[in-house]
C-alpha cells in the first residue's frame, strides 16, 4: 500500500496526523569555498514522535518483513554499507527487498513534512496533485539514464510501494523548490583541497551533511557493481537521493542544495547527480548534470583522480559554470549561490550561510598536509591538535552530522557519523 492510500487525515488545515498544529522542524546548510547555500529536509514535525514508531497516520504498523535487516549489514564509519551487483533489475530488487520497512516509513514521514509545508502557507498539499507532480518526472529520468530508472522501478516492485513513493524521497528537497515553499535548504558544506593542502598531496573532496536528526538513522552508503559500467560508492538516503559518490572511473562529486523560484516539472537532481557516478569521463559527467529542466535547484561539484575539478550552479531553467582562477587553492560551497546571474531566481533563506562559509574557507585555505582526521576535526567530528578548543568550522553543532571525504585518486573513502561511538573509517571503492 503507498503513502497516497493513506494520507487522508493529513489534510485538515492546520493540523497533522495527530491532530497537534504544524511546527518548524530542522533545516541543514551546506558550505564551501565562494559561498554559502541553504537547504531544507524537513520542515514540520510531531513534537514527541519519535522516528523509529509507526506514523501514527498509518493505518497500522509497517510489516516486519523477512527480508535482510541494514542492522546487520557492514558499518563503516556508524553508516550501514549495502552492496549490490548485477543488472540495474537485479540490484533495485535486492535494495528494494533489504530497505523495504525503513523506505515505507520514510516515503510516509517525508509527505507529513511536506504537507506540513503546504499547511503552514495556507495550501492543501493534495496526494492526487502531488503525485501528478511525481508522475512528470518519470519520462524524463527513464529518458536521461534508463539504468537507473530500471533500478528504481525495481526497487518499487520489491518494497511494494508505488514509483511516487520513491520519487518522493528521491526528490524531496526539489518539491520545495517546485511548490515555492519558502523554506531555507538542507544545511551542508563542500570543501575541495588541491595536492597543496592534503597529507597525501593528492586532491580530497568534502561533503560535511547537517541533517534532520529523524533522517540520519537511514543515512546508508551503498555501494554498486553493476554488470556493466564502472562501480561506485554513494551516501544516500536509504538507497536513494544521493548526496556525493565517487565511481571507479576516477571521479567524485558532491552537492549543496540550492533553493530556487524557477523550478519546474522535470528531472530531480538526486537523479542528474546519480548519473554522474554512471559516467565514464569528467566531460560527460559535466554534461549529464545539466540535463533539464529540473524541480529544484543545487551547486555540484565534480573531481577528478587527476585534481581537475568543475563545479556548477543548476536551477531549474538555468545552468552556469562557476569561475576557477585559482585551481590549486581550496574551494568552498555552502546553500547560497555565488554566481550573481542566479540572484533572480534563487532565495537565500539562512542568514548564516555567508558566516558559515567564512569559518570553513578560514580552515581549508590555512590547511597544510590536512589528514581526514585533520579534516573531520574542523567539524568537531574527531578529536585533533588543530581543532582542539576552535568552533566548528560550519558554526554548526555536531547533531546529526555525517562527514563524507573522498580520494578519488586512491579510490579511497572516509566517512563518519554523529551520535555513534564509530570514529572515522575508511573504506576502498
Amino acid at each position: 500500500m503507498g503513502l497516497f492510500s493513506r494520507v487522508g487525515r493529513l489534510n485538515a488545515p492546520g493540523r497533522n496526523a495527530s491532530g497537534n498544529p504544524p511546527t518548524l522542524f530542522a533545516v541543514r546548510i551546506q558550505e564551501g569555498y565562494h559561498g554559502f547555500v541553504a537547504s531544507v529536509v524537513a520542515i514540520c514535525a510531531q513534537p514527541t514522535w519519535r522516528f523509529q514508531d509507526p506514523l501514527p497516520c498509518m493505518d497500522s504498523p509497517v510489516p516486519r518483513r523477512k527480508t535482510l535487516p541494514v542492522s546487520s549489514a557492514e558499518v563503516i564509519g556508524g553508516l550501514p554499507l549495502i552492496s549490490v551487483i548485477g543488472t540495474p533489475r537485479t540490484m533495485g530488487e535486492h535494495l528494494g527487498g533489504r530497505l523495504k520497512p525503513r523506505l515505507q516509513v520514510l516515503a510516509q514521514y517525508l509527505y507529513e513534512q511536506l504537507a506540513g509545508a503546504a499547511q503552514v502557507e495556507g495550501q492543501t498539499m493534495a496526494p492526487d496533485d502531488l503525485r501528478r507532480r511525481l508522475r512528470e518526472s518519470v519520462l524524463p529520468a527513464a529518458q536521461h539514464e534508463p539504468a537507473l530508472w530500471m533500478e528504481i522501478e525495481s526497487m518499487a516492485r520489491a518494497s511494494g510501494l508505488p514509483e511516487e513513493d520513491l520519487l518522493l524521497i528521491h526528490g524531496y528537497g526539489d518539491l520545495l523548490s517546485s511548490y515555492n515553499f519558502p523554506l531555507p535548504p538542507a544545511r551542508s558544506t563542500y570543501i575541495g583541497l588541491g595536492s597543496p593542502h592534503t597529507d597525501n598531496g593528492l586532491p580530497r573532496l568534502v561533503l560535511v551533511a547537517h541533517l534532520d536528526p529523524a533522517l540520519l538513522p537511514y543515512m546508508t552508503l551503498l555501494k554498486r557493481i553493476p554488470a556493466h559500467g564502472p562501480v561506485s560508492l554513494s551516501l544516500t538516503l536509504a538507497g536513494l537521493a544521493p548526496m556525493a559518490g565517487m565511481s571507479e572511473a576516477g571521479l567524485a562529486v558532491a552537492t549543496n542544495e540550492l533553493r530556487v523560484r524557477d523550478g519546474v516539472p522535470g528531472q530531480f537532481n538526486a537523479h542528474l547527480l546519480a548519473s554522474t557516478l554512471t559516467a565514464p569521463s569528467l566531460d560527460d559527467a559535466v554534461q549529464r548534470v545539466q540535463q533539464g529542466p529540473r524541480q529544484g535547484g543545487m551547486a555540484v561539484h565534480l573531481m577528478t583522480n587527476g585534481g581537475d575539478r568543475v563545479s556548477l550552479e543548476l536551477s531549474g531553467k538555468q545552468a552556469m559554470r562557476l569561475e576557477d582562477p585559482f585551481p590549486a587553492s581550496p574551494r568552498v560551497h555552502t546553500n547560497h549561490v555565488l554566481n550573481p546571474r542566479f540572484s533572480a531566481v534563487s532565495t537565500n533563506l539562512d542568514q548564516t550561510s555567508r558566516p558559515r562559509l567564512a569559518k570553513a574557507a578560514a580552515y581549508a585555505v590555512a590547511a597544510s598536509g590536512a589528514s581526514p582526521s585533520t579534516i573531520a576535526g574542523w567539524f568537531g567530528l574527531e578529536r585533533t591538535t588543530q581543532g582542539s578548543g576552535r568552533q566548528p568550522a560550519d558554526g554548526m553543532g555536531t547533531e546529526a552530522t555525517v562527514i563524507f571525504i573522498a580520494d578519488p585518486a586512491t579510490k579511497t573513502l572516509h566517512v563518519r557519523r554523529s551520535g555513534t561511538p564509530a570514529k572515522l573509517e575508511s573504506v576502498r571503492l
